[in-house]
């Protein structure tokens, strides 16, 4: 199984086991384990090799979580995805989580490429044509990406909106190249 095809599986799994209400809480708990264990190396190892046992690694999932103060909910979570060996996958599992839970919600997050970081009067005014168009409550992430010159990028769910600069350039650049 791909990591792809087992974030799906336990998003499901989390969305059907857990209140919705719970579920952001959860989230953010596993994405401060996920944090630990990507900038600890030491850790990293010791959950995703073979060469510590079950029980070795129980426990120090075990002392981890505790110092962490966790839900029992992500707790049961996190133990699970351990003994089962799909511990490797959690950035996935969380990417995907995040995605059934505003598949649920009839939620959907726009990330917003600009040049430079946009107005609240802007952001607020394209939140509100992005609802219109996609019938869903929308939150915007906005990036700067000082390459795109003016204009800006949105993508939401697939599809992408290229309204940069740099984007009609490009288009520029393919008609006169035919």
């Amino acid at each position: 199984m791909n990591k792809g095809q087992i974030a799906k599986k336990y998003s499901r799994l989390l969305m059907e086991t857990v209140d919705v209400s719970d579920i952001p809480h959860i989230i953010e708990e596993l994405k401060v384990f996920s944090k630990l264990i990507t900038a600890n190396r030491t850790l990293k190892i010791l959950f995703e090799s073979p060469i510590f046992l079950e029980d070795e690694k129980d426990k120090a999932l075990k002392n981890l979580l505790s110092r962490l103060n966790v839900s029992p909910q992500t707790d049961k979570f996190l133990r699970m995805l351990m003994l089962h060996g799909h511990l490797f996958a959690i950035n996935e599992v969380i990417v995907a989580s995040i995605a059934a839970y505003n598949e649920k919600l009839k939620k959907m997050t726009a990330l917003v490429i600009s040049s430079i970081t946009l107005e609240r009067s802007y952001i607020d005014r394209l939140k509100n044509a992005l609802k219109e168009l996609t019938k869903r409550d929308i939150d915007i992430e906005n990036q700067v990406d000082p390459s795109l010159l003016g204009g800006f990028v949105v993508k939401v769910g697939s599809t992408i909106y290229d309204n940069s600069l740099k984007g009609q350039l490009r288009l520029l650049q393919t008609e006169l190249m035919r």
